[in-house]
């Protein structure tokens, strides 16, 4: 099996987002194209591989290389500030459900009652949530960072072939 994705356009055009005026920027499909067959060649193979786009009309091959390299640039930067945003949350979520159950459990030598069941779910749901971005979020982040900078390290080959009339 060759170490290569291929895709297939009509024109250029094909391959950045419809409202990008200046067609620098990836459509939507685009990047989920890349990104699940990605997720399967890094999952198969740890070294570069090949984007091999197949176009039936002329393609402006520097503009499409500086698009790419462009558009992942940002959004590896994006998942990096995406998983430091996302342990900060979780550290003070931790934080703040430790808290609340220490309050809750300084509250219960004075007595019982509903409001002291309420704090200790919110305690509780507190420690969830953090543990929740700790083990889910942030794995995927990373891994979502993995498959960007696989992308990015893949030669792009571009070849005209006219359709068959």
């Amino acid at each position: 099996m060759k170490r290569e994705i291929k895709l297939r356009i009509h024109e250029e055009s094909d391959l950045f987002s419809p409202y990008d005026p200046d067609q620098m920027q990836l459509s939507e499909d685009m990047i989920s194209y890349l990104k699940r067959n990605s997720e399967m060649m890094l999952k198969k193979y740890k070294e570069i591989y090949t984007l091999h786009i197949f176009s039936d009309t002329p393609v402006n091959e520097d503009k499409v290389r500086n698009a790419f390299r462009k558009q992942l640039l940002l959004q590896l930067e994006d998942n990096r500030f995406s998983a430091k945003l996302e342990i900060t949350k979780g550290l003070f979520l931790l934080l703040l459900g430790v808290v609340i159950l220490s309050l809750r459990y300084m509250l219960a030598e004075g007595g019982e009652g509903l409001y002291l069941d309420v704090i200790e779910i919110m305690g509780w749901v507190a420690i969830w949530e953090a543990t929740s971005r700790a083990f889910l979020r942030v794995p995927e982040l990373y891994q979502m960072k993995k498959v960007h900078e696989f992308v990015s390290k893949a030669d792009i080959v571009i070849e005209v072939i006219p359709p068959d009339v």
